[in-house]
């Protein structure tokens, strides 16, 4: 509405011109179309984050779960260890009250005794604190389990580098850098096509009182320059799209390294794992049945005895640490890879009365 309530001639509404128009912009340069490209990049990088975010969620819960297992059978073990540690002070004392051997060994066996009995008790306490973690993957504050089943040694050679490398280019992990710099192809595309002016258009009818006429009104309209005044912005696009692809890059290569050396301290893990059990701990097991004998037959001391035992326990943890770190390891890699190694875990939980 023009020229309305002025003064003079144009006072009140007599010479009063309405307009009614419609108007609507032309969008030039595949606009739409280029947002539609970066919603559905972002909403599938979204998916991709997702995955590895799943991955590494199931990583650290069999990561746990290992923990768990292994602290298991570190209890085993140290109740071997406890039994031993009882026999010993038996023997050691029927042979002090014969005189065959000095007060103090008793004193030393009734000391290891107690201390092997305090050992499986921080063992378990620390299995208790294990399982707490490992039930707090899924949000369970009071754990209605107390064991974990599950072969610890049961254990399959790794897959090649080669394989692994070819299977990591396909991984939700290297998928995300990609889908980032798609997202960000699809900004640059966006911010390009605003460089391109609109078509603006209106069209309507005019009443003119003042001379009790109708007439048409039609326009049509475009910014000048519209892109030299983007032009900084677009080149900023460009600009992040490049330190894109620059960290895409370098995040293989990271991923690269990083699965490098998870397979080489398997691979050594898996190698402890042979020799303990086939090279190591057989001999010592024979050992100490021929040390023992031979201090119950009074050829030998009990600091023999004593440490041919702690060999022997030494070589047991050291067995299950590197089966652990073997299974660990197999996790990171899987997390990688997003891809299962050959060997697996049966993973229950066996619930008990606590």
């Amino acid at each position: 509405m023009e020229n309305f309530l002025g003064t003079g001639e144009v006072s009140g509404i007599k010479d009063t011109e309405l307009t009614l128009t419609l108007s609507s912009v032309i969008e030039l340069g595949n606009k739409l179309n280029s947002r539609k490209a970066f919603a559905k990049a972002q909403s599938t990088l979204v998916e991709a984050q997702k995955q590895v975010h799943t991955l590494d969620v199931l990583a650290e819960v069999t990561r746990r779960y290992i923990d768990v297992l292994a602290q298991q059978a570190l209890i085993d073990a140290q109740k071997d260890a406890e039994t031993l540690a009882r026999y010993t002070y038996q023997a050691v004392t029927k042979r002090v009250d014969a005189g065959a051997s000095p007060a103090f060994e008793q004193k030393r066996a009734e000391a290891a005794l107690a201390r092997s009995r305090l050992d499986v008790v921080t063992a378990q306490q620390t299995k208790q604190a294990m399982i707490n973690s490992l039930a707090i993957m899924w949000g369970e504050k009071d754990p209605t389990f107390t064991d974990v089943e599950g072969d610890l040694f049961a254990l399959q050679s790794s897959p090649s580098l080669t394989a692994l490398f070819t299977t990591l280019l396909d991984s939700p992990n290297l998928e995300v850098y990609t889908q980032e710099s798609r997202l960000q192809a699809s900004q640059v595309r966006l911010t390009q096509a605003a460089n391109q002016s609109d078509l603006s258009w209106t069209a309507g009818i005019r009443r003119m009182n003042g001379i009790d006429e109708t007439a048409f009104v039609a326009g049509v309209s475009m910014p000048l320059f519209a892109g030299d005044r983007n032009l900084g912005e677009y080149e900023k696009q460009r600009a992040i799209q490049a330190q894109l692809e620059q960290q895409k890059e370098s995040a293989t290569q990271s991923l690269y390294h990083q699965l490098n050396m998870a397979l080489m301290i398997r691979n050594n893990a898996l190698l402890n794992v042979q020799t303990l059990q086939n090279s190591i701990i057989p001999p010592l097991v024979q050992a100490l049945e021929l040390v023992e004998q031979a201090y119950i037959n009074g050829r030998f001391s009990y600091l023999e005895w004593v440490s041919t035992r702690q060999e022997l326990l030494n070589a047991k943890q050291a067995l299950i640490q590197s089966a652990k770190q073997a299974h660990q390891r197999g996790a990171d890699i899987e997390s990688l890879t997003a891809q299962p190694l050959v060997d697996t875990i049966n993973t229950s939980f066996s619930r008990k009365a606590k």
